[in-house]
């Protein structure tokens, strides 16, 4: 029997093997270099509920996804710190935006609440700086990796094959139906595969001879250390540049880099490094406002490639080739919503029934 080959060993395609582990169909998870070191390694690891533009599918998909996360945190499985949301304003208009947001999660039932500048000193910042800010106080981060080693181990125990170390340089079409892949060890059967390819998700796709409008954009991140323990929220600004605390020591300080209007599509394989003028815009940054972190000093960088797409939704379902599906084009919230993804594919690829607004939502076919 043909198996479903997943592309990609990341978050997406271990929380998707870990789904898939029990289909009556073999399946096969093809990872070009070691588990979780693509995207996923270079995240910094948030689950969200915060959203700045809030909108009710995107909670939807939260919420599934911490009902996967909740139990394995309560037995100790994950590992899960909650440090909160800061969505800083800097101006009163910034500051409306913020209230109409909080409004909004707070209908979901999101925990959001509007904090003054006053309030902000506990949490690093410097009041005469900011106008306030937005809090959800329940958001957090998780260890990626972990995540990613618990799904595989659970999916191979269940029979899923994983293979890393194995790009795939092809996808075979024919009779515009999906027929295997090709690997560096030669051609592959498969009754379908998945694109979780993560940055090189467009790649996998011209393989396929499918179209979608992906774009890359570089995130650099630098880690901060200080000889004394602090306390550091995540901490974001309406300009994409954001800290979060790193343990007791720690913070990672970074940007969310360019939005999609001014993104272009990379080659993931480059190498990059933190262009000097990112050190001085989150050095000014906390000079600025964060004075907890103002003793800080780098010891370590790196940049992360995102991909993203025009309405800022991840990709997910079967395209035009029969056979070959999409999860793909998170726009950074790999880790916040993963088991939700999964959960939505696999149960298409099963042919059980999926909530049509979340499946329209994530659909391929909405930009047709």
């Amino acid at each position: 029997m043909d198996p479903i080959v997943i592309v990609g060993g990341g978050i997406v395609g271990a929380s998707l093997a870990h789904r898939l582990r029990d289909h009556p169909r073999p399946v096969v998870l093809y990872e070009r270099d070691a588990l979780g070191s693509g995207t996923t390694g270079d995240s910094v690891a948030i689950f969200v509920r915060h959203q700045s533009r809030p909108d009710p599918l995107s909670h939807e998909l939260r919420e599934r996804a911490w009902d996967r996360y909740e139990p394995l945190i309560e037995d100790g499985t994950f590992d899960f710190r909650r440090i909160g949301t800061l969505d800083v304003a800097r101006s009163d208009r910034e500051l409306a935006d913020r209230r109409e947001a909080a409004e909004a999660l707070s209908a979901f039932g999101v925990e959001a609440s509007i904090l003054e500048p006053a309030a902000l000193a506990e949490h690093g910042l410097d009041p005469d700086a900011v106008a306030g800010a937005m809090w959800t106080p329940n958001d957090g981060y998780l260890d990626p990796a972990e995540i990613v080693r618990h799904y595989v181990r659970e999916a191979t125990e269940a029979g899923v094959t994983v293979e890393t170390g194995t790009a795939v340089t092809d996808v075979h079409v024919e009779d515009g139906a999906v027929a295997g892949v090709e690997t560096a060890a030669g051609p592959r059967p498969a009754a379908a595969v998945v694109n979780a390819a993560g940055p090189w998700a467009p790649e996998l796709a011209d393989m396929a001879g499918v179209s979608l409008p992906f774009r890359h954009n570089r995130g650099p991140v630098v880690v901060l250390g200080r000889e004394e323990p602090f306390d550091l929220p995540f901490v974001q600004f309406g300009d994409g540049l954001y800290v979060r605390g790193e343990g007791r020591t720690q913070a990672f300080g970074g940007s969310f880099g360019a939005s999609y209007e001014t993104a272009e599509r990379l080659d993931p394989t480059d190498a990059r490094s933190v262009d000097h003028g990112f050190y001085l815009e989150i050095g000014e940054r906390i000079e600025e406002a964060i004075p907890r972190l103002a003793d800080a000093e780098v010891v370590a960088d790196w940049v992360g490639v995102r991909t993203l797409t025009p309405d800022g939704v991840p990709v997910v379902g079967e395209t035009e080739v029969d056979g070959f599906h999409f999860a793909a084009g998170m726009n950074g919230l790999g880790v916040t919503l993963a088991p939700a993804i999964a959960d939505v594919l696999a149960s298409r690829i099963a042919g059980e029934p999926v909530d049509p607004e979340i499946a329209a939502y994530l659909s391929p076919d909405r930009f047709a």
